[in-house]
């Protein structure tokens, strides 16, 4: 996955819609925080008054020098950065102890639940028919492939009932082509479900929606994906139409898009993979 998102709620055994969000005083986990998304993960949860706690397999981290006022500064008491390799479950439990043990963390993390897991992957993931897929599978030495497989197992593990009876939840957002330009909002963007049309996003306006899905309940147990409306296409025609940049959105609807002036509004109609 490209990136990896956790966030902590106080409220794990209950299934209300207020625990199927993220207060602002809970701390976000986020695992490969150096890379492009990651980063910008990294800003968007603390520009939201969350504590964040960035992670990386080397423990460096590409934004060391930054000023002194910027949110990812070394000065910000609210973000924390620490080495993991979390590529196995040894290292997986190496973190949640580091993250225990941190007398500043300590207060807001020990004892709570894991409640929400947001994760990264890709759109065109469940078509291996189309350019897009092909393209990105062949250069990144199977990456898509090992995008779905790990969308698959999140799916089966949080449909076990007793996951569901511990009031834990997961989100995928399959984002289209990334860009490194400023974000746009909400207003901007479009969702949708079925794996049918894609576009292209900034890194930061995923880092938004991610954000987005720790605050509104109804990104819960869903699988979606996001492009700005202008963008969109269907799968078969996203990878040309990226590559020139267009901004002649398809006249296709799937009937599944979502769309809203807010983070609440565009994400508000998902629907869960599974009741």
């Amino acid at each position: 996955m490209s990136s990896i998102f956790y966030g902590t709620n106080a409220y794990a055994e209950d299934t209300s819609n207020n625990a199927r969000t993220v207060p602002t005083t809970k701390s976000v986990v986020i695992l490969g925080a150096n890379g492009g998304t990651g980063r910008e993960c990294v800003s968007a949860v603390l520009a939201s008054g969350r504590s964040c706690y960035a992670t990386t397999r080397s423990g460096l981290f590409n934004y060391d020098e930054e000023s002194s006022t910027s949110l990812l500064s070394r000065n910000n008491p609210k973000l924390f950065r620490e080495e993991a390799d979390v590529t196995n479950l040894h290292g997986l439990m190496a973190l949640v102890n580091k993250i225990n043990s941190n007398p500043k963390l300590l207060p807001r993390l020990k004892g709570i639940m894991l409640v929400i897991l947001v994760i990264v992957s890709s759109g065109a993931v469940t078509r291996p028919n189309s350019a897009v897929y092909k393209l990105l599978n062949f250069v990144g030495n199977g990456i898509m492939e090992a995008k779905i497989q790990g969308e698959d197992e999140v799916r089966g593990l949080y449909k076990s009932k007793e996951v569901i009876n511990k009031g834990l939840g997961y989100t995928i957002v399959r984002p289209g082509g990334l860009t490194n330009e400023s974000p746009l909002g909400p207003s901007f963007l479009e969702v949708n479900q079925g794996d049918d049309k894609s576009g292209r996003l900034s890194r930061a306006d995923v880092a938004g929606i991610c954000i987005g899905c720790l605050d509104v309940a109804n990104s819960w147990d869903t699988t979606f994906e996001c492009y700005l409306k202008d963008t969109a296409k269907p799968v078969e025609n996203v990878g040309l139409s990226n590559i020139l940049r267009s901004t002649d959105p398809t006249s296709y609807k799937s009937g599944k898009e979502g769309n809203g002036d807010t983070w609440d509004e565009l994400l508000g109609g998902l629907k869960q993979d599974f009741v």
